[in-house]
């Protein structure tokens, strides 16, 4: 089964080395995959010199190529010299198109069609989004969807955290440069989830962070989905950036579910479920919020320093 317009495992990284001399770039292996793929980022230098950094991923669950394709897109803008993504260039941006090739391939192995828990995961069957360390005295949520501890679940979180090379990699690489703020690629619910805060400021400030990117979208503007007192922490990407590495961070849900049940009411494969037919659409739609939100990240303090700033008298 075609999964045309997207690009298909070697597609990707040849675009992403088209991409890197383009935009003079350097393209950095910062690990293997569990079957040996090379995990890959691109860093693309600020104008300016700047102690500030950014990062962005994608594709941490295999089937959910529209978040490898919209980072893609976001760096060919950045080749063309586009004004509408220039004032990224004010920090080194680090992009990370797929973090789970080995997910990745298997969805193309199979045109896009099989269980969740196959496509989702990585090729231990872990939910790489829920792999990550929680944060200090966080427990484990026992809601649905939080996280399994059942190998073959769809969110099985593996056998502890950072128990993956895809994940323990990149963690490490985050650690190394420490990003200002950063976003995580997903797709279908077309919302911005940040990090869970309990902290009133960071929470405040994330309403704003939200609100910019939804003010930037010219169509399908995105609700937040946030709540201090509800929010449970599942082992995701964006707490552990948050609270672990001090990082302005979000997972961005590209491709609203009504817009995906109006493409099919019934979805041929998994793959069309996740995907839009239509992926430009949605680039267009939401890269523009995507240097809203970082941009605006970049004139704040790092988290621990905005949740302590005094009020001003």
């Amino acid at each position: 089964m075609s999964l045309a317009p997207y690009r298909g495992p070697e597609a990707r990284e040849a675009a992403l080395d088209e991409l890197s001399s383009r935009v003079g770039g350097e393209l950095v292996v910062y690990g293997t995959s569990v079957e040996g793929r090379p995990l890959r980022a691109l860093r693309v230098p600020s104008r300016q010199p700047s102690d500030r950094r950014l990062l962005c991923c994608a594709n941490i669950h295999g089937v959910e190529w529209i978040g490898a394709h919209v980072l893609l897109e976001l760096l060919a803008r950045l080749a063309r010299g586009s004004s509408d993504v220039e004032s990224l260039r004010k920090a080194d941006l680090w992009i990370v198109p797929c973090v789970n090739p080995d997910g990745y391939a298997k969805t193309a192995e199979c045109g896009g069609n099989g269980p969740l828990p196959s496509l989702r995961a990585n090729a231990r069957g872990v939910d790489l989004n829920r792999n990550w360390p929680l944060p200090p005295g966080a427990t484990p949520s026992r809601l649905p969807a939080a996280g399994s501890s059942r190998p073959g679940d769809a969110t099985y979180r593996g056998a502890h955290p950072l128990s993956e090379p895809e994940t323990s990699a990149l963690s490490q690489l985050a650690a190394e440069i420490r990003p200002h703020a950063g976003v995580n690629l997903h797709s279908f619910m077309g919302t911005v989830i940040p990090a869970s805060v309990r902290d009133r400021r960071c929470y405040a400030a994330y309403r704003q962070l939200a609100r910019a990117f939804a003010d930037a979208q010219p169509r399908a503007r995105y609700r937040r989905l946030a709540s201090r007192i509800f929010d449970v922490f599942t082992g995701e990407q964006e707490d552990h950036q948050h609270h672990n590495l001090d990082t302005w961070a979000a997972c961005v849900e590209v491709f609203p579910i009504l817009a995906s049940y109006r493409q099919h009411l019934r979805a041929p494969s998994l793959f069309w479920r996740f995907n839009p037919r239509d992926p430009e659409r949605w680039a267009d739609n939401d890269i523009p919020g995507i240097v809203a939100f970082l941009t605006r990240a970049l004139d704040l303090p790092r988290p621990s320093e905005h949740a302590t700033r005094a009020l001003p008298a």
